[in-house]
């Protein structure tokens, strides 16, 4: 037994000294960055949840296996999913779609402002996608989900790229107003109408139907699985060349939200991301989101996705959370 201890040591030294001295240092460097994240999430009064994902493949979280309301970040699937249908030959990112009053959504929307003062508008699928993303524009989105053929086929793409964790049930439309203690109806497309509509629920039917949302499985992600589906976008395994390419140049003109993750980004590192936001309700923020690539100057390129929910802090104080993660990550 003694002798068979002793090969064992050997056989594990032996090992251990042929390990690469750079991948001990990143076992250590990603570590040590576990215990930053864990430091951050303790700085949450609600819940907070973050996962970086390295070019070797090495993974840093703090309740990483956790679900989040992914919000507008869902907008970033959708996108994804488009362009599954352009490498397929099924779509064109310059096919035209032309929008009417019929086709709006709700909340941020900047495309109503051009249809509600033409009548309609036509554009194209590339522009709708570039909307959804740089503006987080609902109303694009919506088409796009519709077109796509629901959530259905939006959660197939995910599963036809191994990604599990993630899950799109409802477009802007359904669930701002579900959220809200509504049904969606088609007179919304109508600001009015919809402003009268939140006016006739009561304050304790909308807090109701917002702590069901805030435990609703639907339209949720682990921030592993939303890391993991940006390593695979970054690395080329979700989408062709070209696609991936176009797409990456999108998320860097994202203009939303500039205090996240983007501001705890160094001037000489690139990013890339997308932001979403919940209501407050009750005093209570259900969601603040921020997911993306950050991208060192020598070129690697590093997955993060943060996710703040059931806080009762100030919108500052979740956008510091979010900028901490990224300068975690970035070392600065």
């Amino acid at each position: 037994m003694k002798i068979q201890n002793a090969i064992c040591c050997l056989t594990f030294f032996a090992a251990l000294s042929a390990y690469p001295v750079a991948a001990v240092e990143m076992q250590s460097q990603t570590s040590q960055l576990k215990i930053q994240f864990e430091k951050i999430a303790g700085q949450s009064d609600g819940r907070l949840g973050v996962c970086a994902i390295f070019l070797n493949g090495d993974v840093a979280c703090a309740n990483g296996d956790q679900r989040f309301s992914m919000q507008s970040v869902m907008k970033l699937i959708v996108g994804a999913a488009v362009l599954d249908r352009v490498d397929h030959g099924e779509w064109r990112l310059d096919a035209p779609v032309t929008i009417k009053k019929s086709d709006l959504s709700l909340n941020i929307q900047p495309l109503a402002d051009i249809v509600l003062n033409k009548g309609e508008f036509t554009t194209d699928i590339g522009d709708l996608v570039f909307r959804a993303i740089t503006q987080s524009d609902s109303a694009a989105t919506d088409i796009l989900f519709a077109r796509l053929g629901g959530s259905p086929a939006i959660n197939a793409f995910l599963e036809s790229k191994g990604i599990d964790g993630i899950r799109v049930d409802r477009d802007e439309r359904h669930l701002q107003t579900e959220t809200g203690g509504l049904t969606w109806q088609p007179e919304y497309t109508d600001p009015d109408s919809l402003d009268k509509a939140r006016a006739g629920v009561s304050a304790e039917f909308k807090e109701v139907a917002f702590t069901r949302y805030r435990a609703d499985v639907r339209d949720t992600a682990t921030p592993l699985a939303m890391a993991l589906f940006l390593r695979k976008l970054t690395d080329g395994n979700m989408l062709s060349g070209r696609s991936t390419s176009w797409y990456l140049d999108v998320l860097a003109k994202t203009r939303t939200f500039p205090d996240r993750l983007k501001s705890g980004t160094p001037q000489d590192w690139k990013i890339g991301h997308k932001t979403g936001t919940s209501d407050t309700v009750a005093g209570i923020n259900a969601v603040t989101n921020d997911v993306g690539i950050l991208t060192k100057p020598d070129g690697e390129a590093i997955a993060i996705a943060v996710f703040v929910a059931d806080s009762r802090q100030g919108s500052d104080h979740r956008a510091a959370l979010i900028a901490a993660c990224a300068r975690a990550v970035t070392g600065k």
